[in-house]
């Protein structure tokens, strides 16, 4: 699509797995001829790390969504860079895109939603989910199913999968974590990686942890990531008594080492659009433990590359843990089971499938030529 120009908004300060996707699209667009121009705050960690990659960055204050001044000079700069597609990627972008087109559809707006839970209040089903809105791409089916419930349009709702970034652990080979930590070879690690966040529901984990502890009390759990959660988190740590069990490793650039030093991959949300920490752990032959939140059941399959429990249910995730705990040559399978899932999954689709989106949203024939030449 030689020619195109695409704003892509973020306000995020933080640096998690949106942020990366939004990263190796654009690096994945570019490749593919469309010019792109990254809206974001100053000094964030995704405007950094674009400027690195050679992605033209424009800074705004991004001050929340009602960020009036924002969006009127968005609309200057989206008007003088002859942006044709607009393309918000968090809650509060998907607001300030809106308030910077209003009234203009000479450019075209689509938004990527990742979370599962129902749309609140009748301001956002009528203005933010309305037809202002030309194409809004779910990164899971459950996303998809949740917003059509909701109302939207189904025409207008695409699923796109967030897509495995290879790149990201080809080069890093981190540290030996478990010698770091003084954790045996032979010892069973079971790791997550998520933000510290509530509906990550790391409570459940660690209740889960408590129920495997009492049969194997050699079994350690590492906790990577940071966030809000943390104080209740090592609060709940010292009463159930699991500061030898269990090790918060906090926010670690070197992520490969997390996943290199795991035998079991588990995550215990209660909400989860799809999950991109799942792909990441199954790139290391990870088997995994996890609950039926949102798109996660479109990743994993109970019983062939892991194991699905419900939502907010410690007993069944510590007794799924425990089946894979005494058994190698089943952990072993169940990890090998999952390289299909990568190849259904990987970063180049998900650019192929963006490309797509842009196409049936700008509508014309020439852009549909591009994308196939």
């Amino acid at each position: 699509m030689t020619g195109l120009t695409v704003a892509h908004v973020n306000d995020s300060h933080t640096w998690r797995g949106g942020e990366r996707q939004v990263l190796e699209l654009m690096k994945g667009l570019r490749d593919r001829g469309v010019n792109n121009l990254l809206v974001c705050r100053a000094g964030s960690e995704i405007s950094r790390r674009a400027r690195e990659n050679g992605i033209e960055t424009a800074h705004f204050p991004l001050m929340g969504e009602w960020d009036v001044a924002s969006a009127f000079r968005m609309r200057t700069f989206l008007a003088e860079r002859g942006v044709g597609i607009v393309h918000a990627h968090t809650a509060h972008a998907h607001s300030l895109a809106l308030l910077a087109l209003t009234g203009n559809r000479s450019c075209r707006l689509v938004v990527s939603r990742r979370v599962d839970f129902h749309i609140r209040g009748l301001l956002s089903r009528r203005w933010k989910y309305g037809a202002s809105v030309d194409r809004i791409i779910a990164v899971s089916d459950a996303i998809r199913r949740i917003l059509i419930e909701d109302g939207v349009d189904a025409e207008r709702v695409v699923t796109v999968r967030s897509g495995f970034i290879p790149d990201e652990f080809t080069e890093d080979r981190g540290t030996d974590l478990r010698s770091e930590l003084g954790i045996p070879e032979d010892a069973v690690v079971i790791v997550t990686v998520a933000a510290l966040a509530p509906h990550k529901e790391h409570c459940i984990l660690l209740k889960a942890a408590h129920l495997v502890s009492r049969s194997h009390p050699e079994v350690r759990f590492l906790l990577a990531g940071e966030g809000e959660m943390r104080s209740e988190i090592e609060r709940l740590i010292r009463n159930l008594g699991l500061r030898q069990s269990v090790t918060l490793l906090g926010f670690r650039r070197d992520i490969a080492s997390v996943y290199r030093a795991a035998d079991i991959f588990a995550i215990s949300s209660s909400e989860e659009g799809l999950c991109s920490s799942l792909l990441d752990a199954m790139y290391f032959r990870l088997p995994v433990v996890a609950t039926r939140a949102g798109g996660i059941p479109e990743l994993v399959t109970d019983g062939l590359n892991g194991y699905i429990v419900p939502v907010n249910d410690h007993v069944s995730f510590a007794d799924r843990l425990c089946a894979l705990i005494g058994q190698k040559e089943l952990r072993e399978r169940m990890g090998a089971r999952s390289a299909p899932v990568l190849e259904r999954n990987s970063i180049a689709r998900t650019v192929e499938k963006t490309l797509e989106v842009y196409v049936e949203a700008v509508g014309n024939e020439k852009a549909e030529r591009q994308v196939n030449e």
